[in-house]
């Protein structure tokens, strides 16, 4: 199976179709091998899907107390789900890096584009962001 391997790092399957199918079937089957090698194509050339359904592009660390996104890097629709079921930690909340990398971003996908996000929740979480941040 190497030679899938070599294959997707050698661009044949650098299709954004080819590349999810791959990923779905790498997912099934539990391959590590393929599904680190289309991570990769992915983020070098589909960096959007990549930050959407892996995690972020670049890495962030902060002080290890802090449990936000910096240190716990999650996917963007990971996020949403974390969003939608209220669960968005505190440190996330006062963190200007996951604030403006993960949190708005999410909302500019699953939100503001996808309409997935009510606008109720989105301003019930930029309310308590800023009393998190501004009044505690």
């Amino acid at each position: 199976m190497t030679g899938l391997v070599s294959k997707i790092h050698q661009g044949r399957y650098d299709s954004e179709k080819e590349l999810l199918r791959l990923r779905d079937n790498a997912l099934e089957r539990d391959r590590v091998d393929v599904l680190d090698a289309v991570h990769q194509r992915l983020k070098k050339n589909y960096p959007l899907i990549y930050q959407r359904l892996v995690g972020p592009l670049t890495d962030r660390t902060r002080d290890k107390k802090f449990k936000c996104y910096c240190n716990n890097p999650k996917s963007l629709h990971e996020i949403y789900l974390d969003i939608m079921a209220g669960h968005v930690h505190y440190h996330s909340l006062i963190c200007d890096d996951c604030w403006q990398e993960d949190l708005t971003k999410t909302w500019g996908y699953y939100g503001w584009a996808s309409k997935l996000i009510p606008q109720e929740v989105w301003h019930a979480l930029c309310e308590e962001r800023a009393y998190d941040k501004y009044v505690e």
